[in-house]
């Protein structure tokens, strides 16, 4: 994985492998889960401005040559880290040709026909991978056919093929846990380099439900789940929480859903879980949550089941921005609202925006960057629009022309910027950028100093999980100008 100056990464288990890795154990295979960061975290290479972080490709070789597999399952969540996917499926073939390659994950599944083409990957895994990775693993044990696999591209006679979709998986309750006793997952407690923000060391992460109805422009998640929501019942869920906490001493937990709160319902129930069990957690939802999910009454629940902070897909301070580019139905006072909820039950309130659409003007941003600071929040991120493979953020942007030819996949950051907008060059959205986080921290320490709250900040901090998470948001602050 490459990494820019100012960009914060997070290194946390890969859950798409743990449960690939789980349906198969179940099929009796024996299964190795390698992740290649996690394991190469302090092997770094400097190259053109960017850090690579991970295992050298040498080791990675060495890897293969002691286990040897018959089949490699490589995931690719983030274009930019496409280079280093072909670079390990080449050292993967070179230890044995015979090797069987497949590859997923959000890169693969939106661009499938570009991946196939490369000449050492046999197999894309488009969408959900457990249902075909498993009968991709027995027809290649039992020789059957692989021409009519649901859910691949491949290649016939040296030439892409694209197999038929694969269908969502409906019943999410029939899925294994993820296969975690094959992760060293003490190495990512030590590290604690999570995407996001914690209070206590020993953490984890977890999916409770895929898929999200929203339309948002910019959002290439569903080219992985689809539109059509599905989620895990709260009692499996609390299951998996119950397991955290009693076989890996676990004390915190981190959503990764793209809609946790969809059901106010369910999400209401899995916190009356966590109480009446008495699991003591902390969590939060560093992927986001839709605000316009949330009320006063399910906040309370929340609170009380061990959420202290939330992240807010907000996207922008500008109705209409957020109608005719983004398409995102969001009420701004809704948002204010639920913030004003949260910060009243205790909760830490963060808001994810993105800014340089095409199309958006100078007045728009700057709305964008007023409705961040009007709006009180806690912390706040500010970042690039992008134009991801398969979004129609992409399409946009080049029915527009502001892509200049084909765009480099290892420069789709949202820490930096990989097009023009018609009102800005991709060099202004930078400066832009700074600015947003400047003007924003600057508004906090003004009121936070000059507004009195200090004293009140201070008289939260009531354990040294307190005090690490806010000096954890000041250290990522500083980082983005370092």
């Amino acid at each position: 994985m490459t990494i820019s100056k100012t960009e914060v990464f997070g290194v946390t288990p890969p859950l798409g492998l743990a449960y690939l890795a789980a349906v198969v154990e179940q099929d009796g295979h024996r299964t190795r889960i390698l992740d290649t960061i996690v394991e190469g975290f302090n092997c770094r290479q400097n190259k053109n401005g960017l850090s690579r972080i991970g295992m050298p490709i040498d080791a990675i070789r060495n890897y293969i040559r002691r286990f040897h597999p018959d089949l490699v399952g490589i995931t690719c969540p983030f274009s930019l880290m496409a280079e280093e996917m072909r670079a390990v499926a080449a050292a993967i073939k070179e230890v044995d040709p015979y090797i069987t390659i497949a590859v997923g994950g959000t890169h693969p599944s939106s661009m499938p026909e570009h991946v196939i083409e490369d000449s050492n990957v046999d197999f894309v895994i488009v969408g959900e991978g457990e249902v075909t990775f498993r009968e991709l693993t027995s027809r290649l044990e039992d020789g059957g056919d692989l021409q009519n696999l649901k859910g691949v591209w491949l290649k016939v006679d040296g030439k892409a093929r694209k197999n038929a979709d694969r269908e969502p998986i409906l019943d999410l309750d029939a899925l294994p846990f993820p296969a975690r006793h094959l992760l060293p997952i003490e190495k990512y407690i030590q590290l604690s380099q999570t995407h996001g923000s914690q209070k206590r060391k020993r953490y984890t992460s977890m999916i409770t439900s895929r898929g999200c109805p929203g339309r948002c422009v910019f959002c290439s998640i569903h080219n992985v789940w689809g539109y059509n929501w599905r989620a895990r019942s709260p009692e499996n869920v609390v299951d998996e929480i119950e397991k955290l906490v009693t076989d890996y001493k676990m004390r915190e937990v981190h959503f990764e859903d793209d809609n946790l709160t969809l059901s106010r319902q369910r999400m209401a129930k899995i916190c009356d879980l966590i109480e009446e069990r008495g699991l003591d957690v902390g969590w939060t939802t560093p992927n986001g949550v839709a605000v316009q999910t949330l009320d006063a009454e399910l906040l309370a629940k929340m609170r009380k089941s061990g959420c202290y902070q939330l992240c807010f897909g907000i996207e922008s301070g500008d109705a209409q921005v957020l109608k005719n580019i983004i398409h995102k139905p969001l009420s701004l006072k809704k948002v204010q609202d639920v913030v004003n909820w949260s910060k009243d039950l205790g909760i830490w309130t963060h808001g994810f925006f993105v800014i340089g659409f095409p199309g958006e003007s100078p007045q728009s941003v700057q709305r964008t960057i007023t409705f961040a600071k009007e709006t009180d929040l806690d912390s706040a991120n500010f970042f690039i629009a992008t134009p991801y493979p398969g979004t129609p953020l992409s399409r946009l942007a080049a029915d527009k022309g502001c892509l200049k030819g084909d765009v480099d996949p290892a420069k789709l950051r949202t820490m930096g910027a990989s097009m023009d907008t018609g009102y800005f060059q991709a060099a202004d959205l930078i400066v832009l950028q700074k600015k947003a986080y400047f003007d924003f921290m600057k508004h906090r320490l003004k009121r936070e100093i000059l507004g009195g709250r200090m004293l009140a900040r201070t008289a939260r901090v009531r354990s040294p999980d307190d005090l690490a998470f806010m000096l954890q948001k000041i250290k990522r602050f500083v980082h983005i100008f370092s």
